[in-house]
């Protein structure tokens, strides 16, 4: 019982936030500037941001990070993606009058590998044999959508996915040795990323 009681905790803070993110998201999405407002203008800003697969990206890979094992970060980022996903199809069907079965079951089957990705994030956190490459993964991912990288050129494209990168490097750091071997393997796995996935999203 002990171990359960443990346990509620991170679980109900990550379905908390997911289901509150969601909502939080999809309201957003509401938002129009229509009079100049400098408020509704920030909270359009903040609308377009969580469109973007960066900032969920970023809060996924720190649930998954700072998670106490392998096992909770399965669990949680499973959670968080979930309630996030439930709250904001609910909140679609409440404005607009239907639910959007088709897309729910989309990105529901990708929140279903959400627990694999929070262990591998974990481990490139936890591991050391694992975190002198494996953190190149969820930063490569971040790095593709923050730049557009080809052959002969580099150009931005989200100065916010960016800064995340950063905060991914922050993240994952151990030492010197180890975060140029992860920032150097980010911008391989970002450029492949880049020629199989070009659009952003």
């Amino acid at each position: 019982m002990m171990k359960i009681k443990n346990k509620i905790p991170d679980y109900i803070v990550c379905i908390f936030l997911g289901v509150s993110l969601g909502a939080i998201s999809k309201y957003l999405d509401t938002i129009a500037i229509v009079d100049g407002s400098w408020w509704l203008g920030v909270l359009s800003y903040f609308g377009d941001l969580f469109t973007r697969l960066g900032i969920w990206v970023l809060i996924a890979t720190f649930i998954a990070a700072y998670s106490r094992t392998f096992i909770r970060s399965a669990i949680n980022t499973f959670l968080f993606f979930m309630g996030m996903l439930v709250s904001y199809y609910i909140y679609s069907a409440y404005l607009f009058g239907f639910f959007p079965t088709s897309y729910f079951i989309l990105w529901g089957t990708v929140a279903l590998a959400s627990p694999v990705l929070g262990i591998i994030v974990w481990g490139a956190k936890n591991k050391k044999p694992l975190y002198f490459g494996l953190p190149a993964l969820p930063m490569g991912l971040m790095l593709s959508l923050s730049l557009g990288m080809g052959l002969f050129y580099i150009s931005l494209n989200y100065i916010e996915e960016l800064i995340m990168y950063i905060i991914l490097c922050i993240i994952f750091y151990k030492d010197p040795k180890q975060m140029v071997i992860t920032i150097v393997l980010s911008f391989v796995i970002g450029f492949i990323t880049e020629q199989i996935i070009p659009f952003h999203f």
